[in-house]
């Protein structure tokens, strides 16, 4: 080995032996993962004794987001309500939230939409009062939607205009369908709707058009992942709304 390469003088080489316990040595680099927080779940028949409780570990503690619930200062834990609990007010003080607690008669619709598939339901407190489940033929083969189609590529036989009709059916019997049970069942408290954002607009376009608003403020976006509308997958997401979580630290 040369000086040149080592960029030493004569004196200052390196041993061979040194070279070769260089070589031979092995680096171990101990990664330090992120402990992960503990989640307790619990029902909404608990979500009374679960608030009072988190309320007296953390006094100070706010509402932020619906989907966040409440956190305290020194964002140590999370208290995230059910979607189906009693909705907090943004800055909400958590004491605030327990004096008002009370048993819920809400009445509230799940709306689960996609193409060719729709799925509803109404609970007036924890009954299921109504519920509806429909499919119909909208889908190409290629599994496009025939009124998305149309909007990227124009063209238009038969097949593809019984397809639409279908669709434009479905959501104005979707629309109907909500308005005939808020009038038997009363005003809805909170709408929860798993639909995608064009699929969304395709409603508020149908005859007859749905009983709310687009700004209304009783809509709420499921933060949720919803599978193809049926009576199950409704189910399924319900059972969902109905679980809240303390999020603590490991």
């Amino acid at each position: 080995m040369t000086r040149a390469l080592l960029g030493l003088d004569r004196d200052e080489l390196i041993p061979n032996s040194a070279l070769s316990s260089a070589r031979t040595a092995t680096v171990f680099i101990t990664m330090t993962a992120t402990p992960e927080p503990r989640i307790i779940r619990f029902s909404l028949l608990d979500l009374a004794e679960q608030v009072e409780a988190f309320w007296q570990r953390h006094p100070d503690a706010r509402a932020y987001e619906p989907e966040v619930g409440f956190v305290p200062q020194s964002r140590s834990s999370t208290l995230a309500l059910p979607l189906a609990a009693p909705a907090a007010v943004l800055g909400e003080h958590i004491g605030d939230y327990v004096e008002r607690l009370s048993p819920s008669e809400e009445v509230q619709v799940v709306l689960l939409l996609q193409a060719g598939a729709m799925a509803f339901g109404c609970w007036r407190g924890d009954e299921l009062v109504q519920h509806k489940a429909v499919k119909k033929y909208v889908v190409r083969g290629n599994g496009r939607s025939q009124a998305t189609h149309l909007k990227t590529r124009g063209k238009s036989r038969y097949g593809s205009r019984l397809r639409l009709q279908n669709w434009r059916r479905l959501l104005g019997e979707t629309n109907q369908r909500l308005a005939d049970c808020e009038a038997q069942f009363g005003s809805f408290s909170r709408v929860f709707y798993g639909v995608a954002v064009r699929t969304w607009s395709d409603l508020f376009e149908a005859a007859p058009p749905p009983p709310f608003l687009r700004d209304d403020r009783r809509l709420q976006r499921l933060p949720l992942h919803v599978h193809r509308p049926d009576h199950e997958e409704l189910l399924r997401i319900r059972r969902q709304m109905l679980t809240g979580r303390v999020i603590l630290p490991a």
